[in-house]
């Protein structure tokens, strides 16, 4: 029961990421599939440990706001790239100040983070977010 529970109450975090349509502009600049493949895996990975036991209510609720979070800023970095695509705004630098963006919306508390439990959960998308992190940092320092 509890873990039909934990699954009705990620649904809404799956269905968010799936709904995100995909353009040729956004597949070019997008969020790595790393991210959405993260984000995804700490969905199950939440329900089962719930399911088992291993997390409570407010961690379960802990990890799903980060997960929403994380989610609505990478919603929000795709259609800033469309709106800035569709302005006729071309080269890597007209997107950077749009990743930078979503780097900084995108970070995690250091309080989730010195969590165990949600770390162990959360540790993919944090790896993730540090990975367009880097992408970022890099291609400003190659301009």
């Amino acid at each position: 029961m509890r873990r039909k529970q934990a699954t009705l109450l990620l649904l809404p975090l799956i269905l968010l990421l799936s709904a995100v349509r995909r353009t040729r502009i956004v597949r070019r600049f997008r969020v790595p599939r790393m991210l959405v493949q993260a984000v995804s895996s700490a969905v199950k990975i939440t329900a089962s440990y719930y399911g088992a036991g291993t997390i409570n209510d407010l961690k379960k609720a802990q990890v799903a706001n980060v997960l929403e979070n994380v989610t609505n800023c990478n919603m929000t970095f795709r259609k800033a790239v469309v709106d800035a695509h569709n302005a006729g705004l071309t080269g890597v630098e007209s997107f950077l100040p749009i990743a930078d963006s979503f780097v900084h919306c995108a970070q995690m508390t250091p309080s989730v983070m010195s969590d165990p439990s949600a770390m162990n959960i959360l540790k993919a998308v944090d790896t993730a977010i540090n990975g367009v992190r880097l992408a970022v940092s890099n291609a400003k320092g190659a301009k």
